[in-house]
C-alpha cells in the first residue's frame, strides 16, 4: 500500500526529527493486546511447521555473510556477534541451521572480511555437535574464541589461535551439579593477550533459590582452567528477586581491569553489575527499580505496570560513564500467568549520571528528560497494522557503540509503518547518535528508506564495538517478518546474515537519500528557567524562526531569525511570561523543521 509514497513520507519524517505523535503513534485497538510471556527459546527441533516452508528468492541488498533458516538470534538481548580488529578486519558469527525440522546442522555460521570483501557463505557449523546461541570475543595475541550451547551438558567453547583460520578447539563448560545445562551465554576477553575470559550465562533450572539464576565464569589462562565457576553474584541473589531470563543481558567493553555487564527484563530490575578487579568484586547500579520482581507466577501482579522488555545493551565512555539502553514493556499476571503487551513502544535511554527511572517509565517524563531514545514513527496514512511476536516491545534489540572521542551510536530495530506483509508490519533498522556523551542526539533515522529495502525485515543487529570513520553492524534480514522459531503463525523462510558500515559523520541526514543535514543539535539548558538556547545548524543559507507551543499546540513565543548562512548558531529565547510546564520549541529552516521538547520551571 502507498509503495511510491512511502519514500517521500519517511523523508519528511527525517527531516522534521521529533514530532508530539509518538503518544498516539499506537492504535488504542491494539494497546492492551496480551500475550503469554514466552519462555525463552534455546531449542526448538520442532517439526510442526515443515508443509509451510517458504523458500524465498531474497536478494542480497548488503554484503552477506551467511543465510540460516533457524531464524531466532536471540530472545531479546544481541549477543556481540561481530567483531572489528585492529588492522580493520572484521569477523562474524550468528546461529546458523538449514535442515528442517529437528535443525539437526544447527550451529556457528562463522564469516570474515578484509574489511573490503566477505568470503564465501559457510556450508557447515564450526562446530562438532549441535549448538546454539553463539557469542564472540578476541583470544589470545591473534585468536578468537566463541561460546555457545549444547542444550544438554552445558557451554560449548571453541578456540583457534589465529583469528579467520585453522582448526577449532572445542571443549564442554558444564554448569553446577543439578544444573549442568547452563544456557544463553555472552564471552568477553581482556587482560595481557585477551587471555583473560569472562561468560555470564543462566541455568536452565532452579538454582540458589532462584527460578532461573544468572551466573559468572571466569578463567585467567585462556580457558585452560576456571577459578571462578557457578557464581551468583551479590545484588542477584534469591533476596533481590525470584529470577532472570535468557538472554536479558548483555556485557559492555572491557577496559582494563574494569568489567561491567547490564540486565533488565519484566520480572527483574534493570541495573549494571561492575567490577573494577577483573571479577573478584562486584558492586551494582540500580537503574529501574521493577516493583513486581518478587511476585511469583501463581502471584497477582495487581493490574499493568511498566518494565524492561529484556533487551538491553550498555557501554562505559571515557570519563567512566555508563550508558544503558533498553526497550520499555508492559506486564501484568492476574494470577493464572505472566502477560506481556507487544503493542508497547519506546526504546530508553539512561547514563549513570541520571537518577533512577521513574517507576511509570511515563513516555511524557522519558521524553522531557532526555530518555526516549525512539519511539516507531507514525505517519498522517500509515500506522502500526499488527505485528509477529518476538517476546520484545515495538522499539527494541538496541546496541551501543561509544568511539575514541566518546561519540555515542545507537541502533535497534523498530516497527516501522507502511507497506505490509499479509498484514504484518516489517521491522527496520533505525539509529541516532550524541556527540556531546548522552546529553543531545541528533534525529531518529531510518537506516532501510527507499525503493531497495521494500518489503524486507531487518531484525538482530549487532555492532562492533571499534569504529573508524564509521560504524558496523551486522543484522538478520528476510523478505518476510517475524521468527518461525518464536511465533506459531510465522512460516520457516530463508535469512540472510548481512553486513553494513555507517559513516560517523552524518548528522541528521538519510544517507540512502542525502537529505539536508538542517537540524537542531541542542536545546539548553533543559529544564529552563528565565531563558534558554537552541544550537542550530545549518548545512545550507536558510530562513529561520523559532516558536515555542503548549501541549494544546496554542504557540506561546514566535521569533523570526530571518536569513542566516550555513553554519552553527546558539539562537536565545526569552521566557518571560511562561508558567511552569512541558513545552515544544520547533525551529523552522525555510520548509524544514525540527522540534524538541522542553521544560520550562
Amino acid at each position: 500500500m502507498k509503495k511510491f509514497t512511502l519514500v517521500i513520507i519517511a523523508l519528511s519524517l527525517v527531516i522534521t526529527g521529533f514530532s508530539q505523535s509518538y503518544k498516539n503513534n499506537i492504535p488504542k485497538s491494539l494497546q492492551n493486546i496480551k500475550v503469554e510471556r514466552p519462555v525463552p527459546v534455546k531449542d526448538m527441533g520442532m517439526g510442526l511447521k515443515q508443509e509451510n516452508f517458504l523458500t524465498t528468492p531474497k536478494s542480497t541488498l548488503e554484503p552477506a555473510l551467511g543465510t540460516t533458516v533457524y531464524d531466532l538470534q536471540t530472545n531479546s538481548s544481541v549477543a556481540n556477534r561481530l567483531y572489528r580488529d585492529t588492522d580493520g578486519k572484521l569477523y562474524g558469527i550468528w546461529t546458523m541451521g538449514q535442515t528442517q525440522t529437528a535443525f539437526a546442522d544447527r550451529g556457528t555460521g562463522y564469516n570474515k572480511s578484509d574489511g573490503t570483501t566477505w568470503g564465501p557463505a559457510p556450508t557447515a557449523r564450526i562446530e562438532n555437535a549441535r549448538v546454539g546461541w553463539p557469542s564472540y570475543a578476541p583470544w589470545g595475541p591473534t585468536g578468537e574464541i566463541v561460546v555457545s550451547h549444547t542444550d544438554v551438558s552445558g557451554l560449548k567453547v571453541c578456540t583457534r589461535p589465529v583469528k579467520g583460520t585453522g582448526t577449532w578447539t572445542q571443549s564442554i563448560l558444564a554448569g553446577p551439579a543439578g544444573a549442568v545445562d547452563i544456557s544463553w551465554p555472552r564471552v568477553i576477553t581482556n587482560g595481557p593477550n585477551n587471555n583473560y575470559i569472562h561468560i555470564i550465562c543462566m541455568t536452565y533450572v532452579a538454582y540458589q533459590g532462584l527460578d532461573l539464576a544468572l551466573i559468572y565464569y571466569r578463567s585467567l589462562d585462556g580457558g585452560a582452567t576456571w577459578d571462578i565457576v557457578n557464581e551468583v553474584l551479590p545484588g542477584m541473589s534469591s533476596s533481590d528477586g525470584l529470577g532472570y531470563s535468557g538472554d536479558a543481558y548483555a556485557w559492555g567493553t572491557p577496559k582494563g581491569d574494569t568489567i561491567y555487564f547490564a540486565v533488565g527484563d519484566q520480572w527483574s530490575d534493570a541495573f549494571i553489575m561492575k567490577s573494577f578487579d577483573n571479577g573478584l568484586s562486584w558492586s551494582k547500579t540500580m537503574i529501574f527499580n521493577n516493583g513486581y520482581k518478587m511476585i511469583p507466577t501463581t502471584g497477582s501482579s495487581d493490574g499493568i505496570f511498566a518494565c524492561p522488555d529484556g533487551s538491553v545493551c550498555v557501554e562505559m565512555d571515557s570519563q567512566g560513564t555508563f550508558h544503558f539502553v533498553m526497550g520499555r514493556q508492559r506486564a501484568s499476571n492476574d494470577g493464572s500467568g505472566r502477560v506481556y503487551y507487544p503493542f508497547t513502544d519506546g526504546l530508553i535511554y539512561w547514563n549513570s549520571t541520571m537518577p533512577l527511572l521513574n517507576d511509570s517509565l511515563d513516555l511524557d517524563t522519558l521524553d522531557a528528560h532526555g530518555q526516549l531514545l525512539g519511539y516507531v514513527v507514525t505517519t498522517a496514512t500509515d500506522s502500526v497494522i499488527d505485528i509477529p511476536y518476538y517476546g520484545v516491545s515495538l522499539s527494541s534489540f538496541p546496541q551501543i557503540t561509544i568511539d575514541e572521542n566518546d561519540n555515542i551510536f545507537v541502533i535497534w530495530s523498530p516497527v516501522t509503518v507502511g507497506n505490509p506483509y499479509n498484514g504484518m508490519n516489517y521491522r527496520h533498522i533505525w539509529w541516532r547518535k550524541s556527540l556531546d556523551r548522552g546529553v543531545n542526539w541528533t534525529d531518529m533515522v531510518d537506516l532501510n528508506t527507499g525503493l531497495a529495502y521494500i518489503y524486507k525485515e531487518f531484525v538482530f543487529p549487532s555492532m562492533a564495538k571499534s569504529t573508524d570513520s564509521r560504524f558496523h553492524f551486522i543484522y538478520q534480514t528476510a523478505d518476510v517478518p517475524g521468527s518461525a522459531v518464536k511465533d506459531a503463525n510465522v512460516a520457516y523462510h530463508t535469512n540472510i546474515t548481512e553486513y553494513r558500515a555507517i559513516d560517523k559523520g552524518t548528522i541528521g541526514v538519510n544517507e540512502n537519500t542525502g537529505v539536508s543535514a538542517n537540524t537542531i543539535s541542542a536545546v539548553y539548558p533543559n529544564p529552563a528557567s528565565g531563558k534558554v538556547f537552541a544550537t542550530v545548524e545549518l548545512a545550507r543559507t536558510a530562513n529561520v524562526s523559532v516558536e515555542i507551543s503548549n501541549l494544546l499546540g496554542q504557540k506561546v513565543i514566535s521569533l523570526n531569525q530571518g536569513i542566516m548562512t550555513s553554519g552553527k548558531y546558539d539562537i536565545p529565547v526569552e521566557l518571560k511570561g511562561i508558567n511552569a510546564g512541558v513545552y515544544f520549541l520547533t525551529v523552522k529552516m525555510d520548509k524544514e523543521s525540527v522540534t524538541r521538547k522542553m521544560i520550562v520551571e
